[in-house]
Parts: C-alpha cells; structure tokens; sequence
C-alpha cells in the first residue's frame, strides 16, 4: 500500500473512532455519565407536599449542598410544589412531554420502572441503595422499595402516627396530662369519651376525638391503619393476592365497629378537619404525623398539647400510616442518571438527615439521627413518642402491589360512608372486599 493510501486510510480510522467517542459523549451527556465537575446543570424537583413549602424547598437545599460536597461547583436544584389534587396527572403529563423533573416524590409501586403503574423512576444504583440501606432506621427500612428493589428513600419520618393531646382540655376534666395518659385503645376510647363536652341539648361543642373522614380516600384510610392493625386485621392476605376474609374478616368488622362507637360518643363530624379542629380548641385528641407538631406550635401557640406514643395492645405494632410511604425518587428521563444517583448515594449522610427536614420540623429517617442527643431531634415534641414507635415490630405493609393505592382510596371512601352513617359495617365491608379482589385480578 502507497504511503498516501495509508495515511489516508489511518485518517479514516482516526475520524471514525472519534466519531464514536463524540457519539458516546453524547449518548452518556443524555444520561448523565459526562457531567464535569465545573459543568452548568438545572435540576429539578417535584413534590406535592405542598402543606409545607418550606419542606419542598429543603430537598433542593439538600441537593444543593450535595453537589457542592461532591466538588459540583455549579449544579443547582430547583423545588417546585404541584398541587396535590389530581397530582398524579400531572405528573404524568410532564412526563409524557419531557418536562418533568430529575428527582420527585411519589410511591414507589406507583411508579417504578419495573413494575409500577406508571413505569418512570429508576431503581437506585448500588451505591445509592447500600447507603440508604446502611443508614435508614429500622422502622422505615423497607419504605421505598418495591418488588425487593428500591427505588428511593423515605421523604420523612413521619408515616409513624401519634395521638395529640390537648393539656388543656385534660385538666379541665380533672385528668393529669403526666399520668393519666391512654397505654391502650380502650383507655383511648374513654379518655376521648372524658374529655368531650356537649351543650344543653347534647350536641357535641368539644369532642374528645376527631377522626379523617374528609380528603380522599387515601388519606381517611391512612388514618384509620393504625386502629386497623393494632387490633390484629389486615386488608389484604399476606400473600397480597386476595381481600375477601381481611377486610371483612369478622376482626375487622368488630375493629371498624369499635371505631364507629368511638366516633359516634366523642365526635362531632361538623368540625371538619382533625387538624383544623385540633388547632382551633375544637377537638381534644388526634392522630397525625410528628410534622403536625411544629404546624401547631407555629399556628396555633395557644393549644398546649402533648404527643403520646399510639396506644398498644396485645399486637403492640408500629402505627403507620399507611400501607406504602412517600419517597423521594430518580425519573428514568432525566438527562443526568449518574449525577443523580451520586446525590442520592451523597444524602444518606446524617447531615442532611437534619437539613431535609429541620426548616419544617419533619422527623428524620436515619438510625444516627433519631436519639435524644440529637440537637434537632432530641428537641422537638414528638421525639420520645418516635423513639418509643420505632422499635415495635413493624406493620402490615401493601406496597408490592401498584394496585395498593386505587385499594387505599376505596377503602378509604367506604370507611368514610360508614362514619357517616350512610352505610352499615358488615355489608359495606362485604362490598369492599368483593370490588377489591376484582381490582386485584385485573391487575394480575
């Protein structure tokens, strides 16, 4: 071969491995594998926690620090709150149109690539799953995991439910808020009998006890788990696959039943919300997350209350919330995988335990933040309570399944028609269980 012909052939040869090598940076640009240290990225980041902006912005604070940590000197995330009606669409919608975000809260069994309803988040990358399986408590270790993967963490810690006392209202009752405090559910049921006050024509002007009957049925049904399991019931099998003999098994028609009678002594469903009824004076106790403690003291510092670990009986469980957790997550369509993951590996660190949720009061989710010494945590209202929680044995969880929250908002609204009077306990939980086992085998 002439001297001419090979140059020109190793010219090729040079031209066409660049070509692959530019043709690779783009490919790794688009999922995120080129990003320099001193490169310009926009993140973003969607949550519909919208009841504390305050929260939404921590994560892109948190990430913000991250990256900077990291030695991303110019990587900035941005918070942006979507409204919690109808969220799920949108999320879906900006998804669909490549305008969603880099990292989200949601469900995993709602949307984790493999499996999901709505396929988008990406599992963790080794890294970023050993961190968090490495730092998480025990009592939130599987949230955010879904068909033995996980998929992201736990935005807070506070799926772990509480009763909030009014003090107040104790002492008007000639109770001692230190030592007269409900350990079960039945010394729930009087004390809330106790603490409610009537007029002269009997209708409830305090109640004892407010429950969620309001806001979807998600939400009711999130409320009234605690109760459920407690009392020895599930909603699905524990194989997952049928409702028929749990959700209406004859332990959770008395359990239901139990809480009607408790509603229909101590409650008064005019006062709307549990939350805003608290705050208002309205009702002396409730059940809510460890957030609402910080809410109250900053909206209502007139309601001297106290947080108290759920009451226990004989299944003495850890009251969650529901039957999957929020969590904080990667989208599959995010121009920078790498860089992402490498943050989320990054925010398993305790450091930002404290600034994910400190500006709203939240509490933390890992094992060396949850103590008394603590500064954060040590000091906030519900510290002992959470402390308390934590180490019972964990509840019955669903979220394996991504049909868990189409059955949570049924659940939820059936359970709201019989507070209401509107249907009676067995039949309705009969009708339940057969519309639940329907949307299970179509989910199959």
């Amino acid at each position: 071969m002439k001297l001419s012909k090979r140059i020109g052939f190793i010219a090729v040869l040079i031209l066409l491995v660049l070509g692959s090598v530019w043709a690779n940076g783009a490919s790794e640009k688009s999922t995120g594998n080129s990003v320099s240290k001193d490169e310009e990225v926009q993140l973003m980041y969607w949550s519909h926690y919208g009841q504390s902006p305050a929260f939404v912005q921590a994560f892109a604070d948190s990430v913000n620090l991250a990256a900077k940590n990291l030695g991303y000197t110019n990587v900035t995330c941005k918070a942006e709150v979507i409204e919690y009606s109808n969220y799920e669409a949108k999320y879906i919608t900006g998804f669909a149109s490549n305008n969603g975000p880099d990292f989200f809260l949601a469900r995993p069994g709602d949307w984790a690539l493999d499996g999901g309803k709505n396929p988008i988040a990406l599992p963790l990358d080794e890294k970023a799953a050993k961190a968090w399986d490495d730092a998480l408590s025990s009592v939130f270790f599987n949230d955010g995991y879904f068909n033995g993967v996980r998929y992201g963490f736990p935005s807070e810690g506070g799926s772990i439910q509480m009763l909030y006392i009014n003090t107040d209202a104790m002492k008007d009752a000639g109770l001692d808020p230190e030592n007269d405090l409900p350990e079960t559910l039945n010394e729930l049921k009087t004390l809330a009998e106790k603490l409610t006050i009537r007029d002269s024509s009997g209708k409830i002007i305090r109640s004892g006890f407010q429950p969620r009957y309001l806001n979807g049925g998600g939400n009711i049904m999130g409320k009234f788990l605690p109760y459920f399991h407690n009392m020895g019931c599930r909603v699905l099998s524990e194989d997952l696959t049928t409702s028929t003999g749990y959700i209406n098994g004859d332990e959770a028609v008395r359990a239901v039943s139990w809480f009607l009678d408790m509603v229909e002594k101590s409650s008064n469903l005019e006062f709307g919300s549990p939350e805003t009824a608290f705050q208002s004076g309205q009702t002396a106790i409730i059940n809510r997350e460890g957030w609402f403690a910080k809410d109250t003291l900053d909206k209502a510092p007139n309601i001297n209350f106290v947080c108290v670990p759920f009451p226990s009986d004989e299944f003495d469980l850890a009251p969650r919330s529901g039957g999957a957790s929020w969590c904080n997550m990667v989208s599959a369509k995010t121009e920078y995988k790498d860089l992402c993951m490498e943050i989320m590996a990054e925010l398993a660190k305790p450091e930002y335990d404290v600034t994910l949720h400190e500006s709203a009061g939240y509490p933390p989710v890992l094992t060396a933040t949850m103590t008394m010494e603590n500064e954060y945590f040590g000091s906030m209202p519900y510290a002992e309570a959470v402390l308390v929680m934590s180490d019972k044995k964990p509840s019955p969880t669903y979220d394996a399944i991504s049909s868990w929250s189409s059955i949570s908002n049924m659940s939820g609204d059936t359970l709201a028609t019989i507070f209401t009077g509107e249907a009676e306990v067995e039949p309705a939980l009969d009708s339940l269980a057969v519309r639940i086992d329907q949307m299970l085998e179509q989910s199959k």
